[in-house]
């Protein structure tokens, strides 16, 4: 059995098993996209699948008792899983397990959709970095010279520091918002849309805390700019008024024009509600109870992004290559790498020890890693990245049962199969 040290707890923000109706044993659908010698696949396949390694609800990984994806989809009532591996910088294998809607019988499969969350964080950061390398925004000057649409108030944190492009991209603009710390175990806000139908409230309502908008408070800049990392999904909103303001097209547009369409992702879309024509192929999202979500998907002001293993396969790809400076369809090296450069220290996150340009980071040299969870109150993913050596995962879940433990533990039995180093310093 391969192994490698972990770090302490990062698998504990993930947990909180739900309860509720069970949902139906998952049955893995046949479909894969083999590269390489068929049999040899097939059988690291297989040992991905009988291999996960189950997590604790205290974040204690039991090494000794692998286990199959069936039982842990069951265990944590999770419908849906869909896994997409690359190896030497090539997709490897793709492969879905489950069905699209707890109770149902239509199966994932590599093209199904799924709710991303915040990897659209990385995605619409590679698209902001293109308005740097075109001269029409700078990393370090104040994004409230180039806003129109809103304005951070300023106050006595701003007088000499001030909240940056980079800053926003890196989490370290000191920005406390009214919408961030909330849990998929807490009841759903009341601004979501549910599918088929657009956001009611925008991104302003939600950042000035407007009556009637179900958020915590404004947001405001509540540290010095650049002093400290904090994670807030304002930073990331504000990023995309920043865009639109910039190039008058709204941030699904032109991350559909920078992005997606650039690479050939054709399965993804920022757009809200979720095109008529991606719905039939997308998946229902569940709560952390196993009920499936009544209106089947929702949509947020601040954004999102359907999309499916196989399509954030070719955005990771295409980040490795530009910062081995091996294609530039998006960004070039020099982008790349300060894309994959630690701008602020994380001490203690789970995922790593620095926070780049849309990016955990960790590692240096070949177990140099770039990794981003997405979650919602109903699906859960992970893309976790090796630059230098081309190897890479993303998996995603149409569950927020068990808060996206499953993910880790299928994690880690990649990981395992394939040798891959987890720990912050190795």
């Amino acid at each position: 059995m391969k192994k490698r040290v972990l770090l302490a707890g990062w698998v504990v923000l993930c947990l909180l098993v739900g309860c509720g109706r069970p949902a139906a044993p998952p049955t893995p659908t046949p479909t894969h996209t083999p590269v390489g010698p068929a049999a040899e696949l097939s059988e690291r396949i297989q040992g991905v699948e009988r291999g996960l390694v189950p997590v604790t609800e205290d974040g204690d990984i039991r090494w000794g008792a692998r286990v199959g994806i069936a039982e842990r989809m069951k265990h944590y009532k999770v419908p849906g899983v869909s896994i997409a591996v690359i190896s030497d910088y090539q997709i490897e294998w793709t492969k879905g397990y489950g069905v699209l809607e707890a109770g149902g019988d239509e199966p994932v499969t590599p093209e199904s959709l799924f709710n991303a969350g915040s990897i659209l964080k990385p995605v619409s950061a590679a698209a902001a970095l293109t308005l740097v390398e075109n001269g029409l925004l700078d990393l370090d000057e104040d994004v409230n010279d180039k806003l129109t649409s809103w304005h951070i108030p300023e106050n006595e944190y701003t007088i000499g520091e001030k909240v940056t492009l980079r800053r926003l991209l890196s989490h370290s603009a000191g920005l406390t918002d009214g919408f961030t710390d909330r849990s998929p175990t807490d009841p759903e806000p009341e601004y979501v849309a549910p599918a088929g139908e657009a956001p009611a409230f925008s991104i302003q309502q939600m950042l000035d805390a407007e009556p009637g908008v179900d958020v915590d408070g404004p947001t405001r800049v509540t540290m010095v700019p650049g002093t400290k990392y904090r994670y807030a999904n304002a930073d990331y909103a504000i990023l995309g008024l920043l865009i639109a303001d910039v190039t008058q097209k709204p941030l699904p547009e032109f991350v559909g024009e920078m992005v997606l369409g650039p690479l050939g992702m054709t399965s993804s879309t920022c757009e809200q509600p979720l095109p008529k024509e991606l719905r039939a192929r997308a998946t229902t999202e569940h709560y952390v109870n196993g009920q499936p979500f009544d209106g089947k998907r929702h949509h947020y002001p601040i954004g999102g992004l359907w999309t499916t293993p196989s399509d954030l396969a070719r955005f990771a790809i295409e980040i490795m290559l530009a910062y081995k400076g091996q294609s530039e369809q998006v960004i070039s090296q020099e982008t790349a790498k300060q894309m994959l450069r630690p701008q602020i220290d994380t001490p203690d996150h789970p995922l790593g020890d620095s926070y780049g340009l849309g990016f955990h980071l960790a590692g240096e040299e070949r177990s140099l890693r770039f990794v981003h969870t997405g979650g919602t109150w109903g699906s859960a993913c992970l893309l976790w990245a090796y630059p230098e050596t081309g190897q890479c995962a993303i998996i995603m879940s149409n569950s927020a049962s068990g808060q996206g433990a499953i993910v880790f533990e299928i994690l880690l039995s990649i990981a395992a199969e394939y040798d891959w180093p987890l720990s912050a310093t190795s």
